[in-house]
């Protein structure tokens, strides 16, 4: 591979959202060639969680206001929570950006964690992750009838339907799975790819190594809090007191660089989306930063 894949947090969520903001991080993690741009996903929080999450643009809609101001940057939500929402809408919704922004969508789906908002949705919380399990099994089901008729047996019967356009690649959606969990571990076997977060580097290295006893060739991209200053802080954490890295360029070049000699193949990395000046900390992390990164070999 060329170098590992960098993708960056873009801002649709928090006190300071705005859309003029968004779209300017957006195209220039695009101008600054980065390879992807991703959205967070929650709809209705309860209020003890407002301070973060209360303010958000949903998900998929700003991917598809985002593939329109953007040629090139794939788009994707990290992570996507699948069992909250209706799984035949959801599936038709990501072919549909898919098609639409030119194959430029990247999902990573999740079971998720907030119990109220599950409840706020009218979704069941305590069968999360076998609904989860269900839904991909029958969107692999789906896609490789499309396009035209599909049908489907199972906790989510599809007895006559009509699928199309299908995804524009032959193997369907491109789908990671995200979290830190044995559970994520063997989804991300079905789909290829892992999408841990904040995993220190010695705890990648050992689930990593787990992952590809079933998927030798499945990859792995870390979401991670980064922070390029000069100050080194060796045991810096991020919002919510999970591992982050942060420090001048080279000694966070090491670090990212640590994690991909661990079995990383990429990062999407969180250059602090809730402050003004994102755009220059994608700027100075795509000048500084990637350009030190070694691909794992």
């Amino acid at each position: 591979m060329d170098g590992p894949h960098l993708g960056v947090v873009l801002p649709n969520y928090g006190e300071a959202f705005d859309p003029g903001r968004l779209t300017a991080a957006a195209v220039a993690a695009e101008e600054a060639g980065l390879d992807s741009g991703w959205m967070t996903d929650h709809v209705m929080v309860p209020s003890r969680h407002a301070g973060v999450y209360g303010t958000i643009a949903e998900a998929l809609v700003t991917v598809g206001y985002l593939a329109g101001r953007t040629r090139r940057l794939r788009l994707g939500v990290s992570a996507l929570i699948v069992p909250q929402r209706e799984p035949l809408l959801t599936l038709k919704q990501l072919v549909s950006l898919d098609v639409l922004s030119g194959g430029r969508l990247v999902t990573a789906v999740a079971a998720g964690w907030m119990e109220e908002e599950f409840q706020t949705l009218g979704a069941s919380f305590e069968d999360r992750g076998r609904r989860l399990d269900e839904w991909l099994e029958l969107a692999g089901d789906l896609l490789r009838q499309a396009p035209g008729r599909v049908v489907a047996d199972g906790p989510v019967p599809v007895p006559d339907a009509w699928l199309a356009p299908a995804p524009t690649r032959p193997e369907g959606l491109e789908l990671w799975v995200a979290g830190v969990s044995r559970h994520t571990l063997r989804r991300a076997a079905k789909t290829g790819v892992w999408h841990p977060v904040a995993l220190p580097p010695r705890e990648l290295r050992a689930m990593a190594a787990t992952f590809r006893e079933d998927v030798p060739e499945g990859r792995v991209v870390l979401r991670l809090a980064v922070t390029v200053q000069d100050r080194l802080e060796e045991e810096a954490a991020d919002e919510r007191g999970r591992h982050m890295v942060a420090g001048p360029a080279p000694w966070v070049a090491e670090q990212l660089n640590d994690y991909l000699e661990a079995g990383a193949d990429g990062f999407v990395v969180d250059l602090d989306h809730r402050t003004p000046g994102l755009e220059d900390r994608i700027a100075v992390f795509a000048a500084e930063v990637a350009p030190m990164l070694v691909a794992r070999r």
